[in-house]
């Protein structure tokens, strides 16, 4: 009994002393031959898990291959296989076959990948069930880099994808499909390792391209960076994204200088989680670890790391054996269960912790779930952290941990150049108001019309020396002062050479002028009279407008015609007047003779002083000029003719007179109204219409751009006949412009906007403009495309006008009070008339009244006259009185006038006797009496009287 119980214990103690030793699990690795950092990885990650529990100890195997050959890979992994190894890490994704992958789901052997592979169907996956890879997916890292290109912090919306030749475009899907917001859209350029790389950034550069991502493998980034610095894409306003993940370990950060001014960015695997989880501890410590600086060996170490923790918990299961087979000889029944084991394995359980963080595989043996860490690899400082459940977080909303603060305390030593202030180039042309050289005379060459850099200093102010910026003056200079002050940021002013604003020319497909500076990155922001268009939007960006006008027509002011007051003559000439004269007086004399012939134009006999009949005739000189003078003015007559000669006369007069007076009235109607249209364009439509004078505009400027792209009926008639006028229609710049139509003096009209041709109206007084303004437009600043500090301009100008500074600059120097010029008169013509017009009319009728009054003061007098002499004694009264002669000569007559004159002034009375006057004892002192009461019987016995003592 003793003997059994002896027994039994030894075979307990043998027991224990077989479940106490260790398990030894081989595990294989192939490697190319270049890639011995990736074995050294490997054997470090083995030493490290062998030290978690001596129980299970893993075993490496490596085999190495110089050439990517399946039959080799083959004959390699049945190597493995049969040496019994239970899992196999690679080959990496240099070679193209997966004979591996085949093999180890032939026999139930894991297969750990570490990179990129390409992308497996659901019917390879049949074959790969054993495989898994703890690569992040290259499907989410493609969706990853679109949304951190699309996000608000980057807004890429146009930009060159500079790829190696080599690398995998899968990566990029996302962003191939990236919807194309601008008409550039993205631009593929291709290379591979080896080239001239001096040629990928000459392609780019001529391109005017300021985005470029670069896909390429980390040895050769900085190589590829390093040629770019000869073409200026390295400056202030270039943007860089490397999709590489190992570019912090590619060398680029020796271009950390003031010079290298480039935003660069990158991405990379990182071991934060987004808020608010933060359920995994921070591996980094205060020195990293340079043996897996590489994502590839952090791959490595986290596929080992995640088999053997995997391994130590199914060797612990019944039931679990090592594989002893041949390549095609068996299959691994526990390897499925390992593999479910690995997908199923949780973070926190892991020992050692994974070098990258949120390593979970999925049922398709996949690595989707990753943390990205978006940072600018020059100074190594983390921006955003990007995954798949928060998507892209700003890097200080994450709550950081002990060991990040003291890294991130170490880099704050680095100044990022890339975010400092910039000092912009400010591209802009000469032309006043918006910018002009102060006191400085800029020449014009005749022959190129462009701006030379012969500069005559005119005289400056005493004590004052003009540099920098205060060497010019303009709109455009106070509002880009009142915009810095705002927008907290310096500035410098470059004039283009070519002074134009910026046209395409479809000939040579290249942009000048200010656009053409932004483009070629010389300029980052473009100011003048520079009007928003769809064709400059497709290369640059604008700022909210700054300010809205329309488009005038500038015209020369003509002098006003010397006032003729006796246009009305002029329906007919002097010819015309004078036969009309002559037909007048051969009339009136017709009628007399017609008059005198028929008898029945002869008055019933009366009987005379002597008591004889007589006829009496009418129509004499007087009623016949009369009769004819009313007919042909169109008034009536009290004469009207009896006789069947003398009506038939009078009819055909009328007749005539009819036609000449309202011939006259038309012509007259007609002179008005052509005198009126003469030179009367009040409108593009009145303008179009009229052949006489000749229009046109800046050529290539947004005006005519508005003129040819337009729809509009009268737009496409100018725009036609400005193509087709000689001498050509179309000048260089508004002052070329305004000169023109000052030199033609009416015959040429300029097409300008609302702005400017305010400004010159303002300041010459022979030019004004027609009709009102049309095409509304807009001005605006130019950015490059794409550019960050375009929001930031035009928050500025929003706040600018808010407060009211627009409105004063723009009073500034478009509404100028020095002006001489008369802007108080009427400017449109309501088509009255004024004395000038009607004033020989005036004329007329005052020649007509002094001559009626002087005719009427001389038949007065002869009246007066008449009545002297009739009053006047008989001739021996006057030998008589020989000595009064001289009173009867003087006194008499007076006496007469002033007894004339006494009645005439008298307007009261409405009859008149006979003799104004009687010459007795009573009368008055002046000589006429007081006109009382006389009868004619007294009168005419008096004269009875007088004659009688006469005899």
């Amino acid at each position: 009994m003793l003997l059994l119980k002896l027994i039994v214990l030894g075979a307990l103690a043998l027991s224990a002393g077989a479940n106490n030793e260790e398990l030894v699990i081989k595990i294989g690795a192939i490697f190319f031959d270049s890639e011995m950092h990736l074995a050294e990885a490997f054997d470090t990650v083995v030493e490290e898990v062998n030290a978690v529990n001596p129980a299970l100890q893993l075993e490496p195997i490596k085999r190495y291959v110089t050439i990517d050959d399946s039959i080799l890979l083959q004959d390699l992994t049945c190597d493995l296989i049969g040496n019994g190894a239970a899992a196999i890490l690679g080959p990496s994704s240099k070679t193209g076959s997966d004979i591996v992958e085949v093999l180890c789901n032939m026999t139930g052997i894991p297969h750990l990948q570490f990179d990129w592979h390409p992308q497996q169907s659901l019917r390879d996956r049949i074959n790969h069930k054993m495989t898994i890879n703890v690569a992040p997916s290259e499907l989410i890292l493609s969706t990853a880099l679109s949304d951190i290109l699309r996000s608000k912090a980057f807004d890429w919306k146009s930009f060159t994808i500079a790829y190696e030749r080599d690398s995998h475009l899968a990566r990029l899907q996302h962003i191939l499909a990236y919807r194309q917001l601008h008409k550039t859209g993205i631009k593929l350029q291709e290379f591979q390792r080896g080239d001239d790389y001096r040629v990928l950034w000459k392609r780019i550069s001529n391109s005017r391209e300021k985005f470029v991502l670069l896909d390429c493998s980390s040895d050769i980034i900085a190589e590829v960076v390093n040629a770019s610095i000869a073409f200026n894409m390295t400056g202030s306003f270039n943007n860089l994204f490397i999709t590489n993940l190992d570019t912090h370990i590619s060398g680029i950060d020796r271009f950390y200088s003031n010079e290298f001014r480039v935003a660069v960015a990158s991405i990379r695997i990182r071991t934060y989680i987004p808020p608010p989880v933060h359920d995994e501890a921070d591996v980094f410590d205060d020195e990293e670890d340079k043996r897996f600086a590489a994502l590839s060996t952090q791959l490595i170490y986290d596929a080992v790391v995640l088999y053997y923790n995997a391994m130590l918990q199914l060797s612990q299961r019944s039931g679990f054996y090592k594989p002893q087979f041949g390549c095609g000889r068996g299959f691994w029944q526990p390897g499925p269960h390992l593999v479910q084991q690995m997908k199923e394995l949780p973070a926190k359980q892991v020992k050692p912790p994974y070098k990258t963080q949120r390593l979970h595989i999925t049922e398709d043996g996949q690595r989707e779930d990753f943390n990205l860490e978006v940072y600018n690899p020059i100074i190594d400082r983390v921006t955003h952290i990007w995954n798949k459940k928060h998507q892209l977080v700003l890097y200080d909303k994450i709550k950081e941990n002990s060991s990040q603060a003291l890294k991130l305390r170490r880099l704050e030593t680095k100044v990022d150049f890339s975010q400092r202030p910039v000092k912009y180039t400010v591209a802009t042309r000469v032309g006043k108001p918006y910018f002009s050289w102060r006191l400085v005379a800029m020449h014009l060459d005749e022959s190129t019309s462009t701006l030379t850099n012969n500069l005559i200093a005119s005289p400056e102010p005493e004590g004052v020396h003009y540099e920098g910026n205060e060497r010019f003056e303009g709109y455009a200079v106070d509002l880009l002062y009142n915009l810095a002050e705002e927008c907290k940021f310096d500035f410098h002013f470059e004039p283009v050479r070519d002074n134009k604003y910026g046209s395409y020319d479809a000939t040579t497909d290249e942009w000048d002028g200010i656009i053409r500076q932004l483009i070629d990155n010389n300029a980052q922001i473009g100011i003048c009279d520079l009007t928003i268009t769809q064709a400059r939007r497709s290369v640059v960006d604008f700022t909210v407008p700054f300010m809205q006008l329309g488009i005038s027509i500038l015209s020369y002011k003509q002098p006003p015609p010397d006032a003729n007051i006796y246009a009305f003559f002029n329906p007919y000439n002097v010819d015309v007047w004078l036969y009309l004269m002559v037909a007048m007086l051969i009339t009136a004399m017709a009628l007399i003779l017609a008059g005198r012939m028929d008898s029945y134009e002869w008055e019933p006999p009366v009987i005379n002083e002597d008591n004889e009949e007589e006829h009496e005739n009418t129509w004499h000189l007087h009623n016949t000029m009369w009769l004819v003078l009313g007919s042909i003015l169109n008034q009536g007559c009290d004469l009207l003719p009896r006789g069947v000669p003398m009506r038939l006369l009078t009819a055909f007069w009328w007749i005539f007179a009819l036609l000449v007076s309202q011939t006259y009235i038309a012509k007259l109607a007609s002179f008005i109204t052509s005198s009126k249209m003469t030179g009367n364009i009040a409108s593009l439509h009145d303008l179009v219409d009229q052949n006489k004078v000749q229009f046109g505009t800046i050529r290539g400027g947004a005006t005519s751009v508005y003129f040819s792209e337009s729809n509009d009926t009268d737009n496409r008639m100018a725009w036609n006949k400005m193509l087709s006028a000689k001498p050509d229609a179309f000048t260089k710049n508004n002052e070329e412009g305004v000169d023109r139509v000052k030199l033609n003096q009416g015959r040429y009209a300029f097409l300008m906007e609302t702005t400017n041709l305010q400004y010159y109206t303002q300041r010459d007084c022979e030019l004004t403009q027609i009709g009102e303004s049309f095409g509304e437009k807009h001005y605006g600043i130019a950015v490059p495309l794409n550019a960050q500090f375009r929001s930031n301009l035009s928050v500025g100008i929003l706040r600018l006008s808010e407060k009211g500074v627009l409105y004063k600059i723009r009073n500034k120097w478009f509404n100028t009070n020095e002006s001489t010029c008369d802007h108080n008169g009427p400017t449109n013509d309501d088509g009255q008339f004024d004395m000038d017009a009607v004033g020989g009319l005036f004329v007329i009728l005052i020649a007509g009244i002094f001559v009626s009054f002087v005719i009427g003061v001389v038949e007065f007098l002869w009246h007066v006259h008449k009545i002297a002499l009739k009053e006047r004694v008989s001739c021996a009264y006057l030998i008589y009185l020989i000595h009064l002669t001289w009173i009867l000569l003087q006194i008499k007559p007076m006496v007469a006038f002033k007894g004339e004159v006494h009645f005439l002034i008298r307007v009261w009375l409405k009859r008149k006797p006979l003799r104004t006057y009687r010459e007795s004892r009573d009368s008055t002192s002046t000589g006429y009496s007081s006109l009382g009461k006389m009868t004619s019987i007294s009168s005419g016995k008096k004269r009875k009287k007088t004659k009688s003592q006469l005899e």
